[in-house]
């Protein structure tokens, strides 16, 4: 079918898929002969736009009313983009150095990134924060926070940071939480994150109960908690711009609305589109995606690399009438800028 498409026919649909992501609406032969200088009658333009339809690029959402692009239209104009069309704003790279003198810590720069990506293209974004799975243990604390709580801090070798409460039947006093602090780090220093499992901590714990008496509850939590940070769903989500999605046109619709708002609110299906995706960069259109309340949505989505070889995933979720040039290039580029700042903000 692609084999069909003549220069001619790619020219008329891209300038429809450019049209509607302008406006939003059916676009017509008489708007197209008025508005762009084809060199070819409206007639033509209109027996263009019918095989079009009929090859499944376009479809005409009302009777007598213009075609609207298909998601095939989409995935097609997608494939086609050249590299001179994928320009992204100027800003970015200049706001992301802006990023790096105003916040310190990994999250901080998550936030702000997804902020900026947000606010640039008028969509949701989302980061997620780096798996954990090739990570090391590169100290633990345990800090008291109350007389039958702990606050257990786990930071790895790539400088991000896990905390968790952890509540006690007994108390500890300051010496065994000292010795307790000193022995953890004597020994999980280094050590893989997903290394440090129940068959690791069961032969830490023999040699913690011949000094402390009372290790069990914490060294069940600390399992636990390695065992979330060093799994894909264990990763954080950061989002943002989710108000922009009520001001797409396509979202007027109540039920349509719901559906996204339902993905958008739960992480937990946030992180199952992430799972899903293995790609450097993806883009899936429509009903590309797996997730039926996705089906009206496209998504963008890169992943960015920092030290260690923990990795993370950054993206924009959007109506299919997105600017794809814009936030393909715009995504692909905070991914590789994104990469270099956490890694030198984590040293």
């Amino acid at each position: 079918m692609v084999e069909e498409m003549t220069d001619r026919k790619i020219r008329v649909l891209k300038t429809i898929i450019q049209e509607h992501i302008l406006t939003a609406e059916p676009v017509g032969s008489r708007t197209l002969a008025k508005k762009y200088d084809f060199g070819f009658s409206p007639a033509t333009i209109r027996n263009e736009m019918a095989d079009l339809e009929e090859m499944g690029f376009l479809e005409q959402p009302h009777t007598s009313a213009g075609r609207i692009p298909t998601d095939m239209g989409y995935r097609f104009y997608v494939n086609s983009l050249e590299k001179s069309e994928l320009n992204s704003p100027p800003s970015i790279e200049s706001y992301l150095q802006q990023l790096a003198k105003e916040y310190s810590g990994i999250e901080d720069v998550m936030s702000g990134m997804t902020r900026l990506l947000a606010n640039l293209t008028q969509y949701t974004a989302f980061i997620s924060e780096p798996a954990f799975t090739e990570s090391r243990v590169n100290r633990i604390q345990l800090l008291p926070v109350s007389k039958k709580r702990l606050l257990l801090v786990v930071i790895t070798d790539n400088g991000l940071v896990n905390n968790k409460i952890i509540n006690l039947n007994k108390d500890l006093d300051e010496k065994q939480l000292e010795d307790l602090n000193r022995i953890l780090n004597k020994r999980l220093k280094g050590v893989l994150i997903e290394d440090v499992d129940k068959k690791f901590l069961n032969n830490l714990q023999i040699e913690l109960q011949r000094r402390i008496n009372y290790t069990a509850e914490i060294l069940e939590s600390l399992q636990k908690e390695m065992s979330s940070i060093s799994t894909k769903s264990g990763m954080k989500i950061h989002l943002d711009g989710t108000s922009y999605i009520l001001e797409q046109p396509e979202f007027n619709d109540i039920d349509r609305l719901k559906k996204v708002l339902r993905i958008l609110d739960r992480e937990e299906e946030l992180q199952k589109i992430l799972n899903d995706i293995n790609e450097e960069l993806s883009i899936r259109i429509g009903a590309e995606n797996k997730l039926e309340d996705m089906e009206n949505c496209s998504l963008v989505l890169a992943r960015y690399h920092i030290a260690k070889g923990a990795s993370g995933r950054i993206g924009i979720i959007g109506p299919t009438r997105m600017e794809y040039s814009k936030v393909i290039s715009s995504v692909d580029l905070a991914a590789e800028l994104l990469s270099k700042l956490i890694s030198s903000t984590g040293r």
